[in-house]
């Protein structure tokens, strides 16, 4: 226990003084250091004698004592203490305003005991008014100020517990509702990507059901082992920006990389021998996923028809591929050194053959145009199509 009062007036009495100084720390000595401490008591009173009573008086029925002469002492003791004992006249500020402030400010549920001899029903108004949690009125009995100290404590331990079962309460609701909205979220992302897929799917496939077509209605037919083989390869220049679109999370497709793993698959499918050499050059450059799919299948069927016709009687050769772009424009140019082919005028097209597909595709898909020379040094097919409008989207400058 301590008492802290001072013999000036207004200050607090320095320790050692009577029994109050048992405790140089104002704690009494206890035999487990783990044990809760006791409910510690600040007594609020201007008299010595009454400071020194309340504080012999309380420490005998087990609880620790903070003792102040003056009401602005009690704000700094108020984290340390649980309960106070506050005489409504003092010197200075009164108790009943020493009390406002602290329901006002400092703690609206600190429990404060009023203890006074004015117990007029106006006192007693003025009291509860102050925002006194109770009072004791003087003089008083023993066994009734510890029974109304000990009930005040219970309710403000039922207050606290509320209060943090509230607060407890309000952070799982806190985290139901980010759960919620993390649901609601990912539903509405499963949501738009299933839309998306539904989307991506059935464009692919009338893609697919496009080329299908062509090939069937082509005239004259090819055999059959070649148009599977066709069929198989387009099918492949798919499943290569799929893989392409996987590895980057869909957001773009690697231009370059598409060319040369799609040159090289047709190369060691059509030209084992590796007598043709490929040449490829241009810089990364991103495209969006529907001009990637339509790239592919253009690329497919320029190279497979440079493997397959260009070279005949197992003659070498050599085919540049070049990918280059600006602001508004991207351009592939496909050139071999082989035999040539006759110039192919609008219309005279061959339906369903590669270069119907390709006009098809870059004109229909890309919204692009096919540039084709030829002499007997060689063929030259350049593409050219405009970037896709949310390229910004890809990091194209």
């Amino acid at each position: 226990m301590i008492e802290v009062t001072d013999p000036k007036p207004g200050a607090r009495e320095g320790k050692g003084t009577g029994p109050a100084s048992s405790s140089s720390t104002g704690v009494a000595p206890s035999a487990d250091a783990s044990a809760p401490r006791p409910p510690r008591i600040l007594v609020v009173d201007d008299e010595p004698l009454a400071r020194q009573m309340f504080t012999d008086l309380l420490h005998a029925h087990g609880f620790e004592v903070v003792a102040v002469a003056r009401g602005e002492e009690a704000f700094a003791f108020l984290p340390e203490v649980d309960l106070l004992l506050l005489d409504a006249m003092l010197p200075g500020r009164d108790g009943w305003s020493i009390c406002r402030e602290i329901k006002a400010g400092a703690d609206p549920l600190f429990p404060v005991i009023m203890v006074t001899a004015r117990t007029s029903p106006d006192d007693v108004v003025r009291t509860f008014a102050a925002g006194a949690d109770d009072y004791v009125a003087k003089p008083f009995h023993v066994a009734e100020l510890t029974a109304r100290i000990e009930s005040r404590l219970r309710a403000h331990r039922a207050e606290r517990a509320i209060q943090e079962a509230n607060r407890k309460l309000s952070e799982m609701a806190r985290q139901n509702y980010e759960l919620y909205e993390r649901a609601r979220k990912d539903a509405e992302e499963r949501a738009a990507l299933l839309r998306e897929l539904d989307h991506r799917v059935r464009n692919n496939l009338s893609v697919i059901m496009g080329l299908l077509g062509m090939e069937r209605n082509r005239r004259p037919a090819r055999p059959t082992a070649e148009a599977l083989s066709s069929l198989e390869n387009r099918l492949r220049a798919f499943l290569l920006v799929y893989e392409a679109l996987k590895r980057q999370n869909y957001d773009g497709v690697p231009l370059r990389e598409i060319i040369e793993k799609l040159a090289q698959r047709l190369r060691n499918a059509l030209d084992p021998a590796r007598r043709i050499e490929l040449d490829i050059a241009g810089e990364p450059l991103l495209i969006d996923e529907q001009q990637g799919f339509a790239v592919a299948l253009t690329l497919n069927e320029l190279i497979t028809n440079a493997l397959r016709h260009a070279f005949p009687d197992e003659r070498g050769g050599r085919i540049e591929i070049r990918l280059s772009h600006d602001p508004r424009e991207i351009r592939i140019l496909v050139a071999d050194n082989g035999v040539g082919m006759p110039e192919i005028g609008d219309g005279a097209e061959v339906l369903g053959s590669g270069s119907s597909i390709v006009s098809a595709l870059v004109q229909g898909e890309l919204g692009g145009s096919v540039e084709r020379t030829s002499n007997p040094q060689g063929t030259t097919v350049t593409i050219r199509f405009p970037r896709a409008s949310d390229t910004a989207k890809y990091g194209l400058k």
